[in-house]
């Protein structure tokens, strides 16, 4: 009846939805408190009221106040069963945000300690434990991995670090809940624990990711031990009531040879083997090995460039049209970010954004683009140009509750009017965090904000995207674009997305487009908008060509694109300057 397997018969499992006041328990939380789902009606009141009068007061601060500010609590208290029985419990919880609106949920374990922990002992479980899995915690963790690195260098005897991340647990998040994801991160570290020596360290690092210091262990050993681990993982785990198989993917990072090492940068290292394992192929493991090292270095030496770079103001905003495919004009343009740097010269985006996401610098990089680029859209309407101005944005932003407060701000500030600013995000980061970003999505649409899914077509759920996310406009991967006038397979995808489009009542943008035939083969197909180095390369503000793309040269008189050559080497123009029209708002 209480619906969960149990991680240790002393150890119960609960759910608290906060919008609905349901309360669920797993059938060991039963038995600790004394009864049975047949003869207890399970409410919220009714749970309270099993904790002694004593306790009370402090029971209700502790929960009222992780309630108010979130994240995770831990709390000591006594019960009275109907037997009249005293139990002293340990329960430790964490308050999870809304998926969409609403309250959200508390989901926690609880431990009857009755006779178990003296004061001392209870101090450093709530000190140094995982609440959710009963596993040591981050800094605990890395107070034991430093202590063995010490005994290494020391005694000579190598060890090792692992670090292994689930593969497939987000699947079994958005599939069958949180709860279920909770169950599972409990069985895994039980299947962990038990396939590891007294004097090895386990500890869940947060979500997903566990890490392990293997003592006296060199790195074949590790290397096998690594094997088991990912072995255990693999073993099937029944969760909401039918067996789960997921992989795991193991990083290890060999210690004891190098005097300079720490536990910091032993546990970067198994993240970094960890994240080859995992781009690799799921359920591989991967030794940390020179070739990292020296990819570390850079990455090191390239992060903290980019923090003095973002502090010396080095970072500027390029910006590339989106011609109209009616008329040649401009209908907006996409802001894309640039560095300056003091001694490579411009970076392209592609070498730096994924970096600044995984080090936490894309919030002060995203926030810093998109107030410019809003400044720029707002002087283009002053001069006349009635522009819109398309900003992408990471994932990091949108998980954000108070995105939608700052994008509000930032177009008070430069009096820009909302349907001239477009929000792009690339369709893998939307596949990867679509449940998470749509409260703020849904807050940037009351805005009047425009949003578009940017390399659209590449992902396998991508129409199922169209469905959940509030969109306006969507831009076509330039993969599709490339092959259009030769692979019939890519002008048909390219032809069922514009169809789509229109039946949705969204705009469609071709990327890339390169070639005149492109051009005119995307016109043939209905597509209204594109963009690529056809009509104009990014470049910075004040050396932008908005004159719109000339479409004089119809095709069928010889080949389009030697027709302009030889314009140009007689001095005549291939683009023609010509006012601006309404086309943004059409497009928008």
């Amino acid at each position: 009846m209480g619906g969960f397997s149990e991680p240790a018969a002393d150890h119960g499992v609960w759910e608290w939805d906060l919008d609905v006041d349901a309360v669920t328990w797993s059938d060991a939380l039963y038995r600790i408190h004394g009864v049975t789902p047949d003869e207890f009606t399970l409410t919220s009141e009714a749970a309270a009221g099993f904790v002694h009068a004593d306790d009370q007061k402090m029971f209700r601060e502790v929960l009222e106040g992780a309630l108010a500010r979130g994240g995770e609590g831990t709390v000591q208290y006594r019960i009275i069963r109907p037997d009249g029985a005293v139990r002293t419990l340990m329960t430790r919880f964490s308050v999870m945000p809304p998926e969409r609106e609403g309250l959200g949920r508390v989901v926690g374990v609880t431990q009857d300690v009755t006779g178990k922990l003296g004061l001392e002992e209870q101090l450093w479980h709530l000190a140094n434990e995982d609440s959710l899995t009963g596993l040591l915690n981050r800094r605990r963790f890395l107070d034991e991995l430093a202590r063995e690195i010490a005994v290494a260098h020391r005694t000579g005897k190598l060890g090792a670090v692992l670090m292994l991340d689930l593969d497939q647990f987000k699947e079994v998040n958005d599939s069958l809940g949180h709860m279920a994801g909770d169950r599972l991160l409990i069985e895994v570290a039980r299947g962990l624990r038990g396939r590891l020596r007294a004097t090895d360290a386990l500890a869940r690092l947060g979500g997903d990711e566990f890490a392990v210091v293997l003592p006296a262990c060199p790195p074949d050993e590790a290397c096998r031990v690594a094997a088991e681990l990912a072995n255990a993982v693999g073993t099937p785990i029944k969760i909401a009531g039918r067996p789960r198989r997921i992989t795991a993917s193991v990083g290890v990072a060999p210690f004891g040879a190098r005097r300079d090492e720490t536990a910091d940068t032993l546990l970067v290292e198994a993240d970094l083997a960890m994240y080859r394992a995992k781009t690799t192929r799921s359920g591989e493991i991967e030794v940390f090995d020179e070739a990292m090292r020296a990819e570390l270095a850079a990455r090191l030496t390239t992060e903290a460039e980019l923090r003095a770079g973002i502090e010396e103001d080095e970072l500027s905003v390029f910006y590339q049209p989106i011609a109209s495919l009616v008329d040649g004009s401009p209908v907006g343009c996409e802001a894309l970010v640039r560095w300056n740097h003091p001694a490579r010269g411009l970076v392209p985006p592609a070498e730096f954004i994924p970096l600044a996401e995984e080090v936490g610098l894309i919030g002060a990089i995203g926030d810093r683009v998109l107030a410019t680029a809003c400044e720029q859209a707002s002087a283009w309407r002053r001069e006349g140009f009635n522009l819109y101005v398309s900003v992408n944005v990471s994932p990091l932003q949108l998980v954000h509750a108070e995105f939608a407060d700052f994008v509000r701000d930032v177009l008070d500030a430069t009096d820009l009017p909302a349907p001239l600013l477009c929000l792009e995000m690339t369709e893998t980061a939307l596949l990867e965090d679509a449940r998470e970003m749509v409260p703020s999505l849904r807050a940037l649409k009351d805005l009047g904000v425009r949003i578009a899914i940017d390399d659209f077509g590449g992902g396998s759920s991508s129409f199922g995207l169209l469905r959940m996310v509030p969109l306006d406009l969507i831009k076509v991967d330039r993969v599709f674009i490339e092959g259009i006038s030769e692979r019939p397979d890519d002008r048909a995808i390219v032809a069922a997305v514009i169809s789509l489009a229109e039946e949705l009542d969204l705009a469609v943008v071709a990327e890339g487009v390169e070639k005149e035939r492109q051009h005119w083969d995307l016109r043939e197909l209905g597509c209204l908008y594109a963009q690529g180095f056809l009509y104009a390369a990014p470049a910075p503000s004040d050396e932008l060509d908005l004159g719109g793309y000339s479409l004089a040269v119809q095709p069928g008189v010889g080949d389009p694109s030697e027709i302009r050559e030889f314009m140009r080497q007689i001095g005549i123009p291939a683009n023609v300057r010509r006012p601006l029209g309404t086309a943004a708002e059409e497009a928008a």
